[in-house]
C-alpha cells in the first residue's frame, strides 16, 4: 500500500465560515486508516467524498489527468485549500500515480491530439527547410516522440468512444506502483467497461502493490473483493460492507423486482 492514514489538523477559526471548512464532514473529520490497496469512497452527492479525494490529490501532488495542472485548475481551489490542513501518513512514498475525473478525460484527449499535431507540424517544417545531410537523423527524435505517444495512447483518442478512450488511458498510464485517485469513473463507462476497469485494477494491485482510492456510486465498481468501503453520510465517515450501502440495496431491489420502481419513486416523492 501507499497511504496508511489520513487526518485533518486544526484549522484557524476564520476558516470555519469558508467552503470547504463549512462542510460538516470536514468539521467532524477524524483519522481514516487505510487497510486495503483498493479503497472506495461512497455516499450521496454532496456528502463530501469528492472533496476529500481532491484534497488527497492536492496534498500528495499527483498529476491531474486533464488539460490543467492540479494547482491551476480553478475547480479544485477548495481542495487545494483543504490540503493545507491534511496530514497523510505513507507506508511507501512514490512519484507515480494520478488524479482523474471522468470529465478530465475529454480535455486530456484533446491536449494529446494537439501535442501530436504539433509534432507533425514541426516535422514538416524541418523537411521544408532541410538543405542537406541525413533527413532521417534530423527528424528522428521528433518522430520517435510522436510514435511513442501513438503507440501508448493511439493517434486520436477523441475518435474512440468515451468508454474505449477512458480504458485506453488507464491501461497506458497505470504502469508502476503508485497512488491512483479516480472520481466516479462509471460516468464514462458501461457496465461491461466497468468490469474491464476492475480487472485492470485488480491486476495492477497484484503486480505492483499500487493503491487505488475511488469515489463511486456504482455497485459494480465497489464490488471488488478484498477492498474497503468508506461510507460518507450525515457529516461522518464509517466503514461498511458494500452490500450494506444504499447503492447496492436499491439496485438489488430494482433488479429483483423491476415493477417495484414506481413504488420506490412514489415513496421518494412523498418524502
Amino acid at each position: 500500500m501507499i497511504l496508511s492514514s489520513l487526518r485533518l489538523r486544526n484549522f484557524p477559526e476564520d476558516k470555519k465560515d469558508q467552503f470547504p471548512f463549512t462542510l460538516p464532514l470536514v468539521q467532524n473529520l477524524e483519522e481514516i486508516e487505510f487497510e486495503k490497496n483498493i479503497t472506495f469512497f461512497v455516499g450521496e452527492n454532496g456528502s463530501g467524498k469528492s472533496t476529500i479525494l481532491e484534497a488527497i490529490a492536492a496534498y500528495a501532488e499527483v498529476p491531474l489527468a486533464g488539460s490543467f495542472r492540479l494547482e491551476d485548475d480553478e475547480s479544485l481551489a477548495a481542495a487545494n485549500e483543504l490540503a493545507n490542513y491534511l496530514r497523510l501518513s505513507y507506508e511507501e512514498k512514490t512519484r507515480h500515480g494520478f488524479f482523474v475525473r471522468a470529465e478530465d478525460f475529454i480535455g486530456y484527449a484533446r491536449s494529446l491530439k494537439k501535442e501530436i499535431e504539433s509534432l507533425d507540424k514541426e516535422i514538416e517544417e524541418i523537411k521544408e527547410s532541410f538543405t542537406g545531410g541525413d533527413i532521417k537523423r534530423a527528424i528522428g527524435a521528433i518522430e520517435g516522440e510522436k510514435n511513442s505517444l501513438i503507440n501508448r495512447y493511439t493517434a486520436d483518442m477523441e475518435a474512440m468512444s468515451h468508454g474505449e478512450g477512458f480504458l485506453k488511458f488507464f491501461t497506458s498510464r497505470i504502469t508502476a506502483k503508485g497512488l491512483y485517485l479516480i472520481d466516479e469513473p462509471e460516468a464514462a463507462l458501461s457496465p461491461t467497461r466497468q468490469l474491464s476497469l476492475l480487472r485492470l485494477i485488480i491486476e495492477k494491485v497484484k503486480k505492483t502493490g499500487s493503491h487505488f482510492i475511488i469515489a463511486t456510486h456504482s455497485p459494480i465498481i465497489m464490488s471488488v473483493p478484498n477492498s474497503e468501503v468508506f461510507y460518507f453520510q450525515d457529516g461522518t465517515i464509517t466503514t461498511r460492507d458494500y452490500k450494506e450501502t444504499e447503492h447496492y440495496q436499491l439496485t438489488k431491489a430494482i433488479l429483483d423486482n423491476p415493477e417495484s420502481i414506481m413504488e420506490i419513486l412514489g415513496s421518494e416523492k412523498d418524502e
